[in-house]
């Protein structure tokens, strides 16, 4: 008995392994890419459950800011650097009686009330910080105010305020969520790997 293997078995059995090897390389830039979206969106939730920002402020500064590919299957997701201006904090205009003051519509205060500093409250579900020396003004060429205090006596004597940036607050929760990114990570490997798969089969 005699068993003959010509070319033409070598070059079906390298076409599979070579299919294979696009199917798991397809799998792996897929799954990191699917994995990295929906961590985006859990940190964005994690983020708003630690601070006091706006849903769409955090989703704004909270980017996939890099995605996965063949040659790199690697995706970063990155949170903006820059401090959050305190007014974001669910800032508030404090005031107090005074009967010649005009008030201020801008900042809320009605006539015959004037500027008692500002509450603010950074942690979700935390008391708010009374912060009697601060006021709130509005920001050059903008509609959005500041929290800013007196640094001196001069009328440039003014310190802008900040709070935690969205970078400063994603550290502080991703570690959290390692639990949740190694599970979506399997789960996503294994779907697009059997996807990838089939598609091979098929050319």
């Amino acid at each position: 008995m005699s068993y003959s293997i010509n070319t033409k078995d070598i070059s079906n059995a390298t076409g599979l392994l070579r299919g294979a090897v696009r199917a798991v390389e397809k799998a792996q830039m897929r799954a990191i890419n699917r994995t990295a979206s929906k961590t985006r969106t859990a940190a964005s939730k994690a983020i708003r459950k630690d601070v006091r920002l706006k849903a769409s402020y955090v989703n704004e500064n909270l980017k996939v800011s890099r995605k996965a590919s063949i040659n790199n299957p690697e995706a970063v997701i990155t949170g903006r650097k820059r401090p959050t201006r305190l007014a974001r904090y669910g800032a508030k205009q404090m005031s107090r009686v005074a009967k010649q003051a005009s008030g201020d519509t801008s900042r809320g205060i009605a006539s015959g009330r004037k500027q008692a500093g500002v509450s603010v409250a950074v942690k979700k579900g935390g008391s708010r910080k009374k912060m009697r020396k601060a006021f709130l003004i509005p920001l050059k060429g903008s509609n959005v105010m500041g929290v800013f205090v007196r640094t001196g006596r001069g009328k440039k004597d003014i310190k802008h305020l900040y709070g935690p940036s969205v970078d400063q607050v994603f550290r502080a929760v991703r570690t959290d969520l390692k639990p949740q990114i190694r599970r979506n990570l399997v789960t996503e490997y294994e779907r697009q790997l059997a996807n990838a798969l089939r598609q091979e089969l098929k050319r």
